[in-house]
């Protein structure tokens, strides 16, 4: 009897075994499958990440030289004031009118967007590029901030400034090259304006230190995105198929 009753736990405890291994040997699977698709969620999103940023990067870079060619035409405008230089009327035109509107920065960030916003931050392993994709948003609402301030002068101070002391088809004519779709031969202004009139104005003078300063602040807030850019990209490039 006690031989059976022994044989018999033995076969019990044999089959709570079997039955134990193979839940774990199951749960191992299904973590092991959860992990793989996590993975491949993670480089497919690493991926098309990579490639916006690139992008970014690109259109980022136009916009660090527009801001340097722009504040340094600026930075020349002041120092005729200041030092009051002679300056020919084509020299003065090409100086303020190449410089109509301040340089932006609108990327594509429809895959940082689905990482921050849907919980896709999770399947993230590397923690320091989570840190960067963190800082994004700050990043991008700090250049905004100066990027509204020089949307302002832009349309409140410098066009109504512009308006006045420039003839309008002195001001029209050298962007029509960048339109071909404008089939439209302007005639010559028959308005006598000089440039004194605007190197003379204690608005236009203060416009101009307005937008050296805040083109620099413009200037470093870009330079940080691009830092930001350029170190999730190496951090990509070392997590993608690893």
């Amino acid at each position: 009897m006690e031989n059976k009753t022994r044989k018999y736990f033995k076969y019990v405890i044999g089959e709570i075994l079997l039955i134990v291994t193979g839940i774990l040997i199951a749960l191992q699977i299904n973590n092991w499958n959860e992990n793989r698709k996590n993975y491949n969620i993670e480089q497919s999103t690493l991926i098309s990440l990579k490639s916006d940023l690139e992008s970014a990067l690109v259109q980022l870079n136009e916009k660090i030289l527009q801001n340097k060619s722009y504040k340094e035409r600026d930075s020349i405008l002041l120092d005729v004031i200041h030092f009051k230089k002679d300056i020919s009327e084509d020299n003065f035109l090409r100086l303020t009118l190449d410089h109509i509107y301040s340089p932006g920065f609108s990327p594509e960030s429809g895959t940082l967007n689905e990482i921050l916003f849907t919980g896709k931050m999770e399947i993230i392993q590397n923690r320091n590029l989570r840190k960067h994709i963190s800082n994004w948003n700050k990043f991008m609402d700090e250049l905004k901030e100066v990027d509204q301030i020089l949307t302002h002068f832009d349309l409140q101070v410098k066009t109504p400034l512009y308006s006045k002391q420039i003839p309008y088809r002195k001001r029209i004519i050298p962007f029509l090259n960048y339109n071909p779709k404008i089939n439209y031969e302007f005639p010559k202004s028959n308005f006598e304006w000089n440039s004194k009139e605007l190197l003379q104005n204690k608005e236009f003078e203060n416009m101009l230190s307005n937008y050296i300063i805040y083109s620099k602040f413009q200037y470093d807030r870009l330079l940080n995105i691009k830092e930001n850019i350029n170190e999730m990209i190496t951090l990509i490039n070392q997590d993608i198929n690893k």
